[in-house]
């Protein structure tokens, strides 16, 4: 017989992890020190829906690093928000959790190619339903965009776009996405949050005019900063080419994280820039800041383009540094008058130097294009509008989530993809029959 302490754990235990009894929202997200972009723009979001109040209403509980018993627990919560990423490191037990409790899913990257492709490879029954449902999707995909950056061409986030109950997008360019491949799920287009405070920006200053004056003293009149992850898909090498064709008192950083999959030491070699080219990896987050400040110009191309807002290009925005950007998908939303962008694909070098000099040339319209740029993010942080976006996602979503009989229908839904019934198949009436008994819930004679 089961003593009374006994007991009385294991009444707690159940109410604990019944759906839905936490009368909290669960958030699922890398956070610092995390080394990825998105654990500073989750912990932005946080504190924006501090600053707004929401959380006293409806507190929010951070939950990194996601662990096994968290498996247990946030099906429990009112409703779970998934800030996904193409990294399995960080995002699988999220990804997971889409499947085990669904809710408000953030998309940080449209292309998840690497991600279902490691599920696949590890056998993992999940992985083939993506990949089943991308492919299907695929015929409907159209967007110029999409068919120009080989890793949206198959929308792998159709699977988890479906299963999800509300989906947060940064641009309208991910929002027509989802909609082509045939997403029916609620979708939020809520700006990036400027994820850095005034105070940080105070403190880079310094350290910012630091780096600036060991530049000039370089001989560096004009100074290029193409800052983030270190990665093939920069376009490092045609922004190299472009600088060397540039008088010699140009001079270019590339500064932010090493990725292990690719080694920049040959193409820094092979430019031939000597003492014209700073290379700053894996550098603190105030020195970060400071090379944005201490640039001139930042260079933000990117190819093959994944969907994803750059973080980059929100903290130039924000110090007030025009920028030089890719023609093509999230980028082509950035507010008028903040970026210049050239041609999409592997840049044209004479059509990237023909900008930056431009640009170098140009004081006046850099300062005009900065001021433009960082005005829009001090509204953007003056209204609190991710905050807010965020708040308007989370209370529609969790009004969903809570609809017994929606609920049910969406198992309906989700159990016949899984299966894999088309569309055709359900015009023929296949599976009806439960979904028409529902709606005599929702619709009575």
């Amino acid at each position: 017989m089961r003593s009374p302490l006994r007991r009385a754990q294991r009444a707690v235990n159940e109410r604990l992890t019944a759906p839905r009894s936490i009368r909290k929202i669960a958030s699922l997200g890398p956070l610092p020190p995390a080394p990825t972009g998105i654990a500073t723009y989750h912990r932005a979001v946080l504190q924006g829906l501090v600053r707004i109040g929401f959380t006293q209403q409806l507190p929010v509980d951070p939950i990194w690093p996601v662990r096994d018993p968290d498996f247990a627990t946030v099906p429990a919560y009112r409703l779970g928000i998934y800030h996904l990423g193409n990294n399995a490191d960080f995002h699988l037990p999220i990804y997971r959790m889409v499947w085990q409790a669904p809710g408000l899913v953030v998309l940080h990257d449209l292309s998840l190619d690497d991600f279902v492709r490691g599920l696949m490879t590890s056998g993992d029954r999940l992985g083939f339903v993506a990949m089943r449902e991308a492919l299907e999707a695929r015929e409907r995909m159209t967007l110029p965009d999409a068919l120009a950056n080989r890793p949206l061409r198959i929308p792998w986030i159709a699977a988890v776009a479906r299963r999800a109950r509300g989906i947060v997008v940064h641009a309208d360019f991910c929002r027509r996405y989802l909609e082509q491949l045939g997403c029916r799920t609620p979708i939020y287009v809520v700006p990036h949050p400027p994820v850095e405070t005034a105070t940080a920006i105070a403190e880079a200053a310094p350290v910012g005019a630091r780096l600036r004056t060991a530049a000039e003293a370089r001989g560096g009149r004009t100074l290029v900063v193409a800052a983030g992850d270190v990665t093939e898909s920069k376009q490092l090498d045609g922004l190299l080419a472009a600088v060397a064709t540039l008088p010699d008192d140009v001079h270019v950083a590339v500064v932010g994280r090493r990725v292990a999959t690719y080694d920049f030491a040959p193409v820094a070699e092979r430019s031939a820039l000597g003492n014209r080219l700073t290379v700053a990896t894996d550098v603190a987050d105030v020195e970060f800041l400071g090379w944005l400040q201490a640039a001139d110009i930042v260079v933000d191309l990117r190819f093959p383009h994944r969907g994803e807002v750059s973080g980059t290009l929100a903290r130039a925005m924000q110090v007030g540094r025009p920028t030089i950007v890719s023609a093509t998908g999230t980028y082509l939303d950035s507010p008028e008058g903040t970026v210049v962008a050239i041609a999409p694909g592997p840049p044209d070098v004479a059509e990237l130097a023909s900008r930056i000099a431009e640009l170098a040339d140009d004081a006046a319209t850099r300062m005009r294009m900065g001021a433009t740029a960082r005005e829009y993010m001090d509204a953007l942080a003056n209204r609190e509008a991710t905050a807010h976006g965020y708040a308007d996602a989370i209370t529609r979503t969790s009004g969903l989530v809570a609809d017994p009989v929606g609920d049910n229908m969406r198992r309906w839904a989700d159990a016949l993809a899984d299966l894999g019934v088309t569309e055709t198949e359900l015009a023929d009436g296949y599976g009806l029959r439960f979904a028409r008994a529902l709606e005599s819930f929702t619709h009575p004679s």
